[in-house]
């Protein structure tokens, strides 16, 4: 009996990775990633179960490592505002997800529907203390109105600007101005 190679699937997320960093997330398939790490195509399946599952972890990877460069505290340590604070994220985020715009964020658009919704769930759980952040920075927002207060779920608000905002970072529309100047004309 020959000898195997072993790998983890650390490892084979690690070639899946650095080869979608290369060629784009629509390159990888199962065959392609187990001739990559010198592996039989069989043995990708002891430790990954089909190719969707493969990409989502590739994409978890995508947001962790973009996420990585993205100074929050700094965002929050200079915010006067909740508005402020979130022109600074838009302004971080945006500048730490620069370099994967090209290929990735076009690729998992166009990835199968089971890859998509997979993708959909590790994006929110890599964006969801952000997103908390931005909820507690409209809570504590003592400059905006009693009247917007009285009248609005604070967290439906941060919830809504936080997806807008997420929508026009993937859409390379880094300023939401528009967005930002309605925010103010309502809350303050």
């Amino acid at each position: 009996m020959g000898s195997r190679k072993a790998i983890t699937k650390e490892q084979i997320i690690d070639v899946a990775y650095e080869k979608a960093q290369r060629e784009g997330l629509s390159s990888l398939s199962v065959r392609a990633v187990a001739e990559a790490c010198g592996v039989a195509t069989g043995t990708m399946y002891n430790h990954i179960p089909d190719i969707a599952e493969l990409r989502t972890e590739v994409l978890r990877r995508f947001w962790r490592e973009a996420l990585s460069g993205a100074d929050l505290n700094q965002c929050a340590r200079e915010a006067g505002s909740a508005l402020d604070y979130c022109r600074k994220l838009t302004e971080t985020l945006a500048e730490s997800l620069r370099g994967f715009r090209s290929t990735w964020l076009r690729d998992a658009g166009a990835a199968d529907g089971r890859t998509r919704q997979r993708a959909a769930e590790a994006e929110r759980a890599c964006l969801q203390d952000i997103q908390l952040t931005v909820r507690h920075a409209f809570e504590r927002d003592a400059a905006i109105s009693e009247r917007a207060r009285a009248e609005l779920d604070m967290g439906k608000v941060a919830e809504f600007v936080w997806t807008a905002m997420l929508m026009g970072i993937k859409r390379d529309d880094f300023s939401c101005e528009t967005l930002f100047a309605l925010v103010e004309l309502a809350l303050y």
